[in-house]
């Protein structure tokens, strides 16, 4: 899926969607990348950010940006936003594809945005969408009035006319894709003068996915914002601005790419009533299960409410490394008695993630936010770290030493080996004559005790239970 794929904005052709809100630009890139990463809905203005997607076609690869539908009916207060973000989008792509509904014909709208898309003197192709049979090609007659001679009908729900909209692509931008792939490792290997933490003998290694998490407002679009150096996401102090989950790869020479995941802000389900914001629910959960790591953002000003005790939860449960992290700590630093109650909310969250380091920042200022890179790798070397058989059980030695299992049911409980069986997070095996009887206590035990002797301090550590 193109939400798992790294996006090197410099490695491939760069190919923007424009046009008006629902007139299919999610659709189309869902089909072109073979996923279902775009929010997708009957609902104008979904879409706001730009989205990025790598995809592979038949006659090479390009990265496809998705961008906000642009009009002057619909009714949002962060519309201007939408259309800066869509203008970067113009900017910084190679060629755009501009779209039109073919159910409901031309309109204004459409012909200033192919103004824009004119002035901008980049190469473009006229697509009218949702024409899924011979029949309705008729309607292509509306759009004579714009002057293009080449429409190209298409249908992003069916996928007709797909093939030669890629065939047309490659035609504008004039890029052999394939053969520049072919080149790339050749050129890295003439480059790549000595090892960083991104190369071993043999490969690149992945990125780290971290996801940014908390509920609506808390400034998670901003941290992203300040992180990356320049306004990627839409940020407003309306809640609910972020409405969909949106991969951002940062690059450092030396180390090893991130790739952020901004999610939607996840409120109480009792509050969640709009269909839409309970997709972005859904989608901000799925970021969480994919992501190594999750940084939770808290508002400073609010404190930790018991929405944001659930999503910490739901690292936890789900094995993912986690940063904690205060944002807006500027409005509150001259508030002794505030700063005091919220380090003692941050003490209780070490209940529930005892490894997840924390973080007090202003995502306005920058105040502290470069912490958050020394603090992802950290989480990062814990969370993948790899273990011996043989240390492992000279520590579950010592550990029986200073505590035994206890006796439940009548049962003298044994732990007679352990070996690791999995990383991210680190899994431990242990072997035992009742597993089934061992108490929650005496497992949790079993893993602080183990990950202060492993000296692992920053990640979640899983254990199973089998009988010997």
């Amino acid at each position: 899926m193109a939400s798992n794929q790294i996006i090197d904005q410099t490695s491939c052709a760069k190919v923007a969607l424009i046009g008006r809100p629902n007139v299919g630009k999610s659709s189309l890139f869902n089909y072109l990348t073979k996923s279902k990463a775009a929010l997708v809905a009957e609902t104008p203005g979904l879409t706001r950010d730009r989205r990025y997607g790598i995809t592979d076609l038949s006659k090479g690869r390009i990265t496809l940006i998705d961008t906000g539908g642009i009009s002057t009916d619909l009714e949002d207060p962060l519309a201007q936003n939408v259309i800066d973000q869509t203008k970067q989008a113009i900017e910084e792509a190679d060629a755009l594809i501009m779209l039109f509904d073919g159910v409901q014909g031309l309109t204004p709208d459409d012909l200033e945005l192919l103004q824009m898309v004119r002035r901008s003197c980049k190469p473009f192709i006229a697509v009218v969408n949702k024409i899924d049979s011979k029949e309705k090609e008729i309607h292509l007659s509306d759009f004579f009035e714009t002057g293009i001679e080449n429409l190209l009908a298409i249908s992003a729900k069916t996928g007709r006319g797909i093939k030669r909209l890629v065939e047309a692509i490659f035609e504008i931008i004039h890029v052999d894709n394939k053969r520049d792939q072919e080149s790339e490792p050749e050129e890295e290997a003439e480059t790549s003068s000595e090892p960083t933490e991104t190369q071993d003998s043999n490969h690149v290694q992945p990125p780290v996915r971290v996801s940014i998490v908390g509920r609506p407002n808390v400034g998670k679009s901003s941290m992203l914002n300040r992180i990356v150096g320049e306004p990627r996401m839409v940020v407003s102090d309306i809640p609910g601005t972020t409405r969909d989950a949106i991969d951002c790869l940062v690059k450092r020479p030396g180390f090893r790419p991130i790739i952020f995941v901004d999610t939607a802000g996840v409120r109480r389900k009792s509050r969640v009533r709009d269909k839409i914001e309970k997709f972005s629910a859904i989608k901000s959960l799925d970021a969480i299960k994919d992501s190594h790591i999750c940084i939770c953002v808290f508002d400073a000003t609010e404190g930790i409410t018991d929405q944001d005790k659930r999503l910490v939860g739901y690292t936890a449960e789900f094995g993912k490394g986690c940063i904690t992290v205060f944002n807006k700590w500027d409005l509150v630093k001259d508030d002794p008695k505030r700063r005091k109650l919220l380090n003692e909310e941050a003490r209780f969250l070490r209940k529930v993630v005892p490894y997840a380091p924390h973080l007090n920042i202003s995502a306005l200022t920058g105040k502290n936010v470069s912490k958050i890179f020394p603090l992802i790798h950290d989480v990062y070397k814990d969370f993948s770290y790899k273990e011996t058989t043989g240390r492992l059980n000279r520590i579950l030695r010592q550990a029986m030493l200073h505590k035994n299992p206890p006796v439940t049911k009548g049962h003298y409980l044994k732990l007679y080996y352990v070996t690791q069986t999995g990383t991210q997070p680190p899994t431990f095996t242990f072997f035992a004559n009742y597993p089934k009887l061992f108490p929650e206590h005496y497992i949790r035990y079993l893993k602080n005790y183990f990950r202060q002797e492993l000296n692992i301090p920053h990640t979640p550590i899983k254990i199973v239970l089998r009988e010997r």
